[in-house]
């Protein structure tokens, strides 16, 4: 059975992903805006903005229909390739992804062997991870082949980085819908598919400027 949330949790993931395309989609709008203005000088300006635009809206689309959405019924596989693909095409220009392949893995980078939930728990992994940093920085994701599972090690390093006090409580067992924000829902949403899914994560804070989170996904989902 699927992650069973209310209607609340459904409603704040919706704030969340209008929040984040509004910018991209806005700046398309804008564009064609410009465009009309035929005796307008800034011309190529505003078809380079609306291909800029159109491109980071529909990259972000792609990734929350796989992070939150059921992408081919919930199931079927993708490529490790496929997900990166996903995670770089998302991440602004004030983060640095660094997610270096692994030839130790059961499977090569470009092979679509890889359960579509193994990506999907990764990809929210990786919102978590730009939470934690709220001045930009680095999300570094190292993988291992484990006999439990995949081993999933994410640090994310950069100025002020740290948990937010309301995601330590989203992710919480006892987490309650009533306190969520459209700040705190998607973590809200990580421990929950990972309650479904049966896997382990944990988040901490060793030091300053430094977060680890670290995930054991079972391989046989």
């Amino acid at each position: 059975m699927g992650v069973q949330v209310d209607m609340r949790v459904a409603e704040l993931l919706c704030s969340r992903l209008c929040h984040d395309l509004v910018g991209p989609v806005g700046a398309v709008n804008h564009g064609i805006e410009l465009i009309e203005e035929t005796n307008s000088p800034v011309m190529a300006e505003a078809a380079q903005m609306i291909g800029q635009s159109g491109q980071q809206a529909a990259s972000r689309l792609e990734f929350f229909r796989l992070a939150f959405g059921l992408s081919g019924g919930g199931s079927g596989r993708m490529s490790m390739l496929q997900g990166r693909q996903l995670a770089q095409g998302f991440i602004e220009k004030h983060i640095q992804l660094h997610w270096p392949q692994n030839p130790e893995l059961p499977w090569k980078d470009n092979e679509p062997c890889v359960p579509k939930d193994v990506i999907k728990v990764i990809l929210n992994l990786l919102m978590l991870g730009i939470d934690c940093l709220p001045r930009g920085g680095t999300l570094t994701l190292n993988q291992a082949a484990l006999p439990e599972g995949l081993g999933i090690a994410l640090v994310c390093e950069g100025q002020k980085a740290h948990i937010k006090d309301e995601i330590q409580s989203a992710i919480a067992p006892n987490a309650s819908c009533d306190s969520l924000t459209a700040r705190t829902v998607q973590a809200f949403f990580m421990a929950r598919l990972a309650d479904d899914l049966g896997l382990d994560f944990e988040i901490s804070c060793p030091q300053a400027d430094y977060v680890q989170i670290a995930a054991l996904i079972p391989l046989d989902l």
